[in-house]
């Protein structure tokens, strides 16, 4: 982000254009395109200075709304004009009920084309009705013009033939398929490109699949080669290349798709209809050869977690980039390793409050002192995708701060010790991981995990939340994450686990993926039962047993992996 930018400035810009638009409020979304968001062109960010990866804006004459979820709530308020602007914490607050509290009675809501999905496009339809206001569609955003790259798509290794019969078979006779979200076209086609801002290695692209033609791939980028099992095509001859095709019934995933696509096709001819199959979820069960690239690639991170871990805890003087900067560069020894999976939050005392906290964008700290250290940090190998999370103590911590760190540790222990029903729901397991966190008298306001990509998305389905539907089964690998954040700090730990049958039949439980210590001085032994100290010096074992030979004439990084592996 550049700092240089006068959001305040961009802000006005953005009002003089209602005028124009004969629009009294617009909505605008992180992006001015399909689905990925890349931080260095965020809308949002370009009038708020907001940096976040999640966040939605209305902005009137003489309001400023930036609803965002509960990661976020903190981190808007610090990098926004508080004068100007008001955060409120999404779904508490959400988009509607907003956006009705700010247009009255016969006032119009401008709506760029590819700034929202069609689903929120129909609820939004429905609010405006209830309150009596207009919607305008935007077929471009009036102030930012839409990222261009000089990027290609290349294809990596899948079964891709047998992925795209897999899309096929979800059709009925005389159907077609429109695939928009990006991990889904990604896991399909085996489709990647160079990473953008925010380390996504996913290209923007449309997929159109049918029974009896070659499915066809849309985006702005250009292929590296083109390949016999589908047709690229320039995402700006989407309507010209449809306006040929016959007319059929189209399916799409309302929630996933912008409100460009269900226009252009429903203008020419084309009917359009909700998916019923979550296509999300294929991508969430791995193969066998993907779960053995992901033990590989959580091995090779966690070695250089516990190198970064080490260098952080017991340098002089350092800084959150200086860290963040040791991890990518250990990671750079290998030959697969292509770059972080995410910016790493690389957090000292305060900062570590900040649930998202960048460094880059933040300020970058100086880690001299005593106090609580969190490191978020993930990467891409060729074909693998890594998320990690430990927090540690620089100096001697308090009672208070070793009770909130044990009880997050025990939540992780009791999510990752659970055992639980086949195609059990994800709400029903995100519970586990907060029971502990619970009874310290604190919650956090997001999900407990995620799925991982396979060299693709850091966060993919299935959604570990409260609020998520969606059926955890075997071969799926997803995140941990359980955490304790007041207004000076932040406490975070985060596991990559696999779900595999247990010994029970009809039941699931976890193998824990990577190989990190946790912090033995900020574990208040008393807390834990006799189960979870078996689990901990049995999980400490196996990471010392791991990485030792190796560690050996590596004395800083030896010593601390043999004190925060040593027997509890």
């Amino acid at each position: 982000m550049d700092f240089s930018v006068d959001f305040n400035k961009n802000l006005q810009e953005l009002r003089d254009k209602l005028d124009d638009l004969n629009a009294d409020a617009m909505l605008v979304s992180m992006n001015n395109f399909f689905g990925n968001f890349d931080l260095d062109h965020s809308v949002i960010a370009e009038i708020s200075g907001f940096t976040g990866s999640n966040g939605r804006a209305i902005v009137s004459r003489n309001r400023a709304i930036l609803s965002v979820d509960g990661r976020y709530t903190k981190q808007a308020a610090e990098q926004t004009d508080n004068a100007i602007w008001e955060i409120k914490m999404y779904p508490e607050y959400d988009t509607n009920a907003l956006v009705s509290d700010v247009l009255k009675p016969r006032q119009t809501l401008a709506v760029g084309a590819f700034s929202i999905t069609y689903k929120s496009y129909l609820s939004l339809l429905e609010a405006a009705r209830k309150s009596k206001f207009d919607v305008k569609i935007l077929d471009k955003f009036p102030l930012f013009e839409p990222a261009t790259s000089s990027k290609t798509i290349y294809l990596i290794d899948n079964d891709r033939k047998s992925r795209i019969s897999c899309m096929r078979n979800t059709l009925s006779n005389g159907e077609a398929l429109l695939l928009t979200d990006s991990a889904m076209i990604g896991w399909t086609f085996g489709v990647r490109c160079e990473p953008n801002a925010d380390k996504c290695v996913l290209p923007n692209c449309v997929a159109l699949i049918t029974h009896d033609r070659k499915p066809m791939l849309f985006s702005d980028l250009k292929p590296e080669n083109q390949c016999e099992d589908f047709k690229f095509s320039d995402i700006s001859k989407f309507e010209e290349i449809m306006k040929d095709l016959p007319k059929s019934e189209i399916v799409l995933d309302y929630s996933r798709t912008n409100l460009y696509f269900p226009e252009v096709l429903q203008r020419n001819g084309f009917l359009i209809k909700s998916s019923k199959t979550d296509y999300g979820m294929f991508e969430a069960i791995k193969s066998e050869a993907e779960v053995q690239n992901m033990k590989v690639a959580c091995e090779k991170a966690s070695l250089a977690f516990i190198k970064t871990l080490a260098f952080a805890e017991n340098a002089k003087q350092t800084s959150e980039i200086e860290i963040a900067d040791f991890f990518e560069n250990e990671l750079k020894k290998y030959d697969d390793f292509v770059s972080l999976s995410f910016n790493s939050i690389s957090a000292f005392g305060l900062n570590t409050s900040i649930v998202h906290y960048n460094p880059h964008t933040h300020g970058n700290a100086e880690v001299a002192n005593d106090g609580l250290f969190l490191f978020d940090a993930g990467a891409h190998f060729k074909t693998a995708t890594t998320d990690m999370t430990r927090t540690i103590y620089r100096g001697a911590p308090g009672y208070g701060t070793k009770k909130f760190y044990t009880s997050v540790l025990k939540s992780v222990i009791l999510f990752s010790s659970a055992r639980f029903p086949d195609k059990s729901k994800a709400c029903s397991i995100d519970a586990v991981a907060r029971y502990f966190v619970w009874q310290s008298g604190n919650d956090y306001k997001f999900g407990t995990g995620h799925g991982v990509g396979s060299f693709a998305n850091v966060h993919e389905h299935p959604r570990i939340s409260s609020s998520s539907n969606e059926e955890i089964t075997t071969n799926m690998v997803i995140t941990v994450e359980p955490g304790i954040y007041r207004d000076d700090f932040g406490i975070r730990l985060e596991n990559m686990l696999l779900t595999k049958p247990a010994e029970m039949p009809g039941f699931i439980e976890f193998e824990t993926l990577n190989f990190i210590p946790f912090s033995r001085k900020l574990i208040d032994v008393e807390m834990l039962s006799d189960a979870e100290r078996d689990w901990l010096n049995g999980y400490h074992q196996k990471v010392f047993d791991k990485f030792a030979n190796c560690l050996r004439e590596d004395d800083v990084t030896f010593n601390w992996l043999k004190e925060n592996t040593r027997k509890l």
